[in-house]
């Protein structure tokens, strides 16, 4: 009763903001050029032949939801070890963002998925319409996606509900109980809240969770750890990409947001003064700020050379000054491993920081600023196994690197020690989808 009742209050507020929310759709389509697929999907059009591609199999259909390319990245060893656990098991795929959309396709073509479409708005109308097509068995919600419509609407199809990886960070758990019955009403449509740590864990039940609902799984992103020979080539390749010669040391910014570049430009022209082979990537959280930040790597008196055009002639393009400017989606994980010290942006402003761990799994020691609210577990880990330091400003993104850039043996050994570390996380993604099929039914 008090669910039906919570959905009624709940869209009956929302009602007032559907013309913001179809301005807010256009705005998307004519003003940031976002893809029509995009657009169509956030009303719940889902093309017909995704409910085609969910068809094929005659075992349950897994609708996980990624919002964007981490999140998806994510995604795709829970999508891998769902088929290992159900292999005959419809999956699908939903993200919000176009370049999530580009990034999930590949888990088609890999056959992790049969399906990839664009979430919709969190309004009945367009729920329904995707619930629809997709008719789930298992809705997976990925970190922190919890939107209440979808959880009330899947739920009230027959669908088992499970947050995935879960997450809390600090502005969560200020927020949670300030939204009262609208919180409690989106946890009691969750049958499981599957947590990335204890941490995590016991943050979510003191704002309201029961202990039933609650289990830690571990971090899937910890899965993706490739081993020594992966990372030994993709860091051979991406100096030929960048055509680096072997005496000169590459640091990667990545997920840089506005106000941080200035930041990183400006420790990395006093590291220049201690290694004059340092080189410097910068990889932008969003690619479409590239424009912005070439005007900030010039604006500093650098060079900047994009991705995108670099080919077999790429050393003609590079010179002394040069700084290289990621444009391309997808790439970034794979050119850590290329990375003698690399940063992880979000952290230097108030953006809660991203996964600091990344770095560390391609094999290269990461720096992180003072505002990582959302991976504080992942970087007290980064920092304990030594592996990270924490870097304040431009001053201590100069300083906190020179031991690992002057003493290479230094470097492998602290990368070394936290990767064994790392290593005694892996297995979440199968902890999760052994969770899921045991819930569906499976006998694990």
């Amino acid at each position: 009763m008090f669910s039906h009742a919570a959905y009624r209050i709940y869209n009956l507020a929302l009602a007032p903001l559907l013309p913001a929310a179809w301005a807010y759709t256009q705005y998307r389509r004519y003003g940031l050029k976002k893809s029509p697929a995009s657009v169509r999907g956030l009303w719940g059009h889902v093309p017909a032949e995704v409910g085609a591609a969910l068809s094929t199999r005659k075992g349950p259909r897994v609708w996980i939801h990624a919002v964007s390319v981490g999140e998806t990245l994510a995604a795709r060893p829970v999508a891998r070890a769902l088929r290992a656990a159900m292999p005959d098991a419809n999956i699908a795929l939903s993200c919000i963002t176009d370049t999530g959309f580009e990034t999930a396709q590949a888990a088609i073509k890999a056959g992790e998925a049969d399906a990839v479409f664009y979430f919709p708005l969190d309004v009945p109308l367009a729920v329904n319409r995707t619930l629809n097509v997709v008719r789930p068995d298992a809705l997976l919600l990925m970190e922190t996606e919890l939107w209440p419509n979808v959880l009330h609407l899947a739920k009230q199809s027959g669908a088992r509900t499970f947050l995935v990886n879960g997450r809390v960070s600090d502005n969560l758990l200020q927020r949670a109980p300030k939204m009262g019955r609208l919180w409690r009403w989106m946890l009691g449509n969750l049958d499981a809240l599957l947590m990335r740590s204890r941490f995590d864990a016991e943050r979510m039940k003191q704002i309201g969770a029961s202990r039933a609902q609650v289990h830690v799984i571990g971090d899937v992103k910890l899965d993706a750890l490739p081993d020594d020979e992966q990372n030994r080539n993709e860091r051979a390749r991406w100096k030929r990409v960048l055509a680096l010669r072997d005496d000169e040391a590459l640091l990667v910014a990545g997920s840089t947001h506005p106000g941080e570049e200035e930041q990183i430009l400006e420790g990395f022209e006093n590291i220049r003064r201690e290694i004059p082979g340092a080189r410097l990537l910068i990889a932008p959280r969003h690619i479409e700020r590239a424009d912005e930040v070439e005007n900030v790597i010039r604006a500093a008196g650098f060079a900047a050379v994009r991705r995108t055009h670099l080919d077999e002639n790429a050393a003609e393009k590079i010179s002394a000054d040069t700084v290289f400017l990621l444009d391309t989606v997808g790439e970034l994980s794979t050119l850590y491993a290329a990375a003698e010290v690399a940063f992880v942006g979000g952290s230097l402003v108030e953006r809660g920081g991203h996964n600091v761990l990344e770095p560390l799994l391609r094999g290269a020691p990461v720096l992180f600023g003072p505002n990582v609210a959302n991976f504080r577990e992942a970087a007290r880990f980064a920092e304990t196994s030594g592996g990270g330091k924490m870097a304040k400003n431009a001053d201590e993104l100069a300083s906190a690197p020179l031991l690992w850039l002057r003493n290479q043996e230094k470097r492998n050994v602290d990368v070394s020690a936290a990767r064994e570390q790392l290593r005694e996380h892996c297995g979440a993604a199968r902890r999760v989808a052994e969770f899921v099929a045991r819930e569906l039914g499976y006998e694990i």
